[in-house]
């Protein structure tokens, strides 16, 4: 082979590397887009449907729900049937049901569409996340994962204002009938691009699917999902939480022992006994319950203690966004060079420090508290996300990246969830009698102020505790790690 023709192959190897990035990234951008694109849509999607609120948050809800519940199994079907299948199949369910969406007769029909686009973006991001180290050369796949947690977070950002600019200026049917030309050229890309699947592992085909785990994990999951969602709206003393909670509780229990003695379990239960993989995804949960979290708390804080309308709480918030979006591929590339525990590590201690300072802080006169907490935790998750990205992959046994993926992205949703919760309860129950987070604007009074702004601050100190716990996980992890290779 001449110079000029290795030339050519290696431009063209790079090439496909680019467009194999861009599909998975754009993928993340999209499942995140439209996670939060319908949120400012609600009130126009009550009124269309004649609908009332608790009706209406199901569209939220059914892609939450079917997303979280799927996950497991679908990274079971990545590392069985093939990346590029499960991938290419979710571009093509997010776009099918993302049409049906857009042309839903009723309320119903508009749920059960956003379910089965919760489940192609499962497929999407599941399938994704295990193909960065499976297609990718080892000494770019951080730099990969930056590029896909930029992706992530441009996605949550431009979500809400995208979605009221589309249905203020067209219809609340574009917010998912622009996804069809948008998804069907990604598709294209991703078909083009994506090596073909080879064999995963050695399994049989006439090895029997684990549809019983399959069942148990996704009741289980999505009932604990919604249980913690609507918990503190409609109290945790609630029938249909307490029957949530019970069959969520006892379909996990009932998943586990199934999968000690399923010939193929959906959830390999020895990856678990990697004790540097159970701390990475550990960290991943206590990381995610601030970040949630206190991304719920922080709109209301600027509201209600410093008296913001809603356009320009959404300006404060865009900063957290702004700083991350530069240093997520920067992050990625050097987790690259350097060991990604260190870089955890350090993240989580800059994320405890944001919190501790903004908790002191809150009371303060201005905005400055809130931007300097936003711009140290965009620092730090920016820090954070790929190079746990990254530690979690490369811990996977390449036959098993498909379901370390899948626990990584549930453990994901299951945080941010339970850290909304968490928050909101904690905020919740130590305001003054007779008030709730959803009231405030209207009764809040001088008198109460001090009790509100201590509300705020027990919340972000319960946020510090689990940044703290996540900070010691991740040196301990790193000391782990250094004392293995000693030995």
């Amino acid at each position: 082979m001449t110079a000029h023709s290795e030339d050519m192959t290696m431009r063209a190897d790079k090439e496909r590397t680019r467009w194999m990035v861009f599909s998975i990234a754009f993928a993340v951008f999209m499942v995140r887009l439209d996670g939060y694109v319908v949120n400012i849509s609600l009130p126009t999607l009550a009124r269309h449907f004649q609908a009332g609120a608790n009706e209406v948050s199901w569209v939220v809800l059914s892609y939450l729900l079917v997303m979280t519940g799927s996950t497991l199994i679908f990274g079971k079907l990545v590392d069985r049937l093939g990346l590029k299948k499960i991938f290419l199949g979710g571009y093509g369910l997010f776009t099918l049901s993302s049409l049906l969406c857009g042309l839903a007769p009723t309320i119903l029909l508009l749920d059960a569409a956003r379910a089965l686009q919760g489940a192609g973006g499962a497929m999407m991001v599941t399938a994704g996340m295990a193909g960065i180290p499976h297609y990718l050369p080892k000494n770019i796949v951080g730099w990969a994962f930056g590029i896909c947690s930029l992706a992530n977070s441009l996605g949550i950002m431009v979500g809400a204002p995208l979605g009221g600019f589309i249905t203020g200026f067209f219809s609340w049917r574009w917010i998912f009938l622009i996804n069809i030309p948008v998804g069907l050229l990604a598709l294209s890309i991703a078909m083009k691009n994506l090596p073909p699947d080879r064999r995963r592992y050695n399994v049989s085909a006439l090895t029997p699917f684990d549809v019983t785990g399959s069942f148990l994990s996704f009741i289980g999951l999505s009932a604990l999902v919604f249980a913690f969602s609507m918990g503190n709206d409609m109290g945790w003393t609630d029938r249909i939480i307490l029957i949530a909670l019970t069959v969520g509780i006892i379909s996990l229990v009932a998943f586990f022992y199934q999968e000690h003695k399923a010939s193929d379990p959906i959830l390999n239960l020895t990856l678990f006994r990697d004790w540097n993989l159970t701390l990475a995804i550990t960290i991943t949960s206590f990381a995610l319950m601030l970040l949630a979290g206190g991304n719920f708390l922080v709109p209301f804080y600027l509201e209600i203690v410093k008296g913001l309308r809603p356009e320009h709480v959404g300006a404060v918030v865009m900063i957290y966004s702004l700083v991350y979006m530069p240093i997520g591929p920067y992050a990625g590339k050097l987790s690259d060079r350097i060991d990604p525990r260190r870089l955890c590590t350090v993240a989580m201690a800059l994320a405890f420090a944001a919190c501790m300072l903004f908790a002191f802080t809150i009371p303060e006169p201005g905005l400055w508290p809130a931007v300097i907490y936003l711009v140290l935790l965009a620092v730090a998750y920016a820090f954070f996300f790929p190079a746990n990205n990254n530690l979690v992959m490369s811990l996977a046994p390449p036959e098993s990246q498909g379901a370390a993926a899948a626990i990584y992205n549930t453990v994901m949703n299951v945080g941010m969830v339970f850290g909304v919760c968490l928050f909101e309860g904690s905020f919740s129950q130590s305001l003054p009698p007779g008030l709730s987070i959803r009231e405030l604007q209207e009764h809040i009074g001088d008198d109460t102020m001090s009790a509100v702004t201590g509300s705020f601050q027990g919340a972000f100190f319960i946020g510090a505790f689990f940044t703290l716990a996540a900070f010691a996980l991740s040196f301990l992890s790193g000391r782990w790690s250094a004392s293995s290779r000693r030995r």
